[in-house]
């Protein structure tokens, strides 16, 4: 490949594609310089208004970086919620937005009702004066936004009674069945860790016994997973048997930044396991730049929504995004987050940080990853 066309390229991609034998390395131009940390890591208020107002007016479209063909149906939950965990971030930093309270709320207002949307098919019940989907993953958000609301003091009498019902709600049917389906029967353990994390922090911060079990017990269970021979796996069925065993970079990385916000010392199984085994510098000590794989060294796997476009040697975009959220939640892995910012930066996060309306799924997962921190 002519050095003109490399020049035209992203540092990073055309790093991957040396790495990968896609061009030799003598067409490969060296790096000279680091990339430097920029301003755009951490939002402006002006530009959480935008996402805010884009998420609580439009909406978050169920895609994955504007392309219809990669559907992502719970694109509006989880822009709510990540929008608010940034909000409590900030809260706890003691740098809140102006108004955090009446934001925190609305946001929570929008995750009970448009974005039960993709979740109301597989059932729902009443909890207070909410009927609420059964899906693990559904209800451990919404219980992870009541948390983070109850942690920055930001709670009101209904949202703490909303607080403790779910939590009672879900220990409940943790009890029956202690790995719970996300859509329809399909069960994916990584699903849980946003329940278990979520059960942790309601018995720690209500005094709640059987919460603080329940959300040991999950985490134990996820543990446990994790340390079957094949790794730790994408699906199982309801007595917990595997459905599909082959770990996936995205699953771990979930896990591992979920549990760290609970602030579960298990949070290190699942992200030390990421950057062992998922995650590389492709250049060495060539560039300060890391990526994370979607499947196991030697898995060629298909590409998904959950592991987002796959980049040459199948580096995924999903992997990497929230490993980018798990390395920070994880003090021994604080040099991966760095060098993950770098990739992002590099492959094209800025234009998105600049224009947060336009994609305001990706960019309210990117600032939480940034600036993420245990609750």
């Amino acid at each position: 490949m002519p050095r003109a066309l490399l020049r035209t390229l992203p540092p990073l991609l055309v790093l991957l594609m040396w790495s990968t034998g896609t061009i030799n390395s003598a067409a490969a131009p060296p790096a000279t310089t680091t990339p430097s940390s920029t301003d755009l890591d951490v939002p402006s208020v002006q530009a959480l208004e935008v996402l805010e107002q884009r998420i609580l007016g439009l909406g978050c479209e169920p895609k994955l970086l504007g392309d219809a063909n990669r559907r992502f149906s719970e694109a509006q939950l989880l822009c709510a919620a990540h929008l608010s965990f940034i909000l409590v971030q900030l809260s706890l930093d003691g740098a809140p937005l102006p108004e955090t309270p009446r934001r925190v709320k609305a946001l929570l207002d929008d995750a009970l009702t448009k974005g039960r949307g993709p979740f109301l098919s597989d059932g729902s019940a009443r909890v207070e004066e909410h009927l609420l989907p059964h899906s693990v993953l559904y209800r451990g958000y919404v219980l992870l936004m009541l948390a983070g609301m109850e942690r920055a003091g930001l709670a009101d009498p209904a949202s703490t009674a909303l607080f403790d019902t779910l939590a009672e709600k879900l220990v409940e049917a943790l009890s029956r069945q202690l790995l719970l389906p996300s859509f329809g029967k399909s069960i994916w353990p990584c699903d849980s860790a946003p329940a278990a994390a979520g059960l942790l922090l309601h018995g720690r911060l209500r005094g709640n016994a059987a919460s603080l079990a329940m959300g040991e017990r999950l985490t134990a269970r996820l543990v446990e997973l994790a340390a079957l021979p094949s790794g730790f796996p994408t699906r199982v069925n309801a007595k917990g048997k595997l459905v599909e065993s082959t770990p996936r970079g995205t699953t771990l990385a979930w896990t591992g930044a979920f549990l760290a916000m609970g602030s579960h010392p298990a949070a290190s199984t699942f992200t030390t396991t990421l950057v062992k085994g998922y995650c590389d510098r492709p250049g060495g000590d060539l560039l300060p730049f890391a990526a994370c794989r979607e499947w196991p060294r030697g898995v060629k796997g298909r590409e998904d929504a959950a592991s987002g476009p796959l980049l040459h040697g199948g580096y995924s975009v999903g992997a990497s995004a929230l490993a980018i959220a798990a390395t920070r939640l994880s003090p021994e892995h604080r040099a991966w987050h760095q060098d993950l910012l770098n990739t992002a930066r590099e492959m094209g996060i800025r234009p998105m940080l600049e224009k947060p309306h336009k994609h305001p799924l990706e960019t309210a997962l990117y600032w939480w990853g940034a600036n993420a921190r245990p609750w």
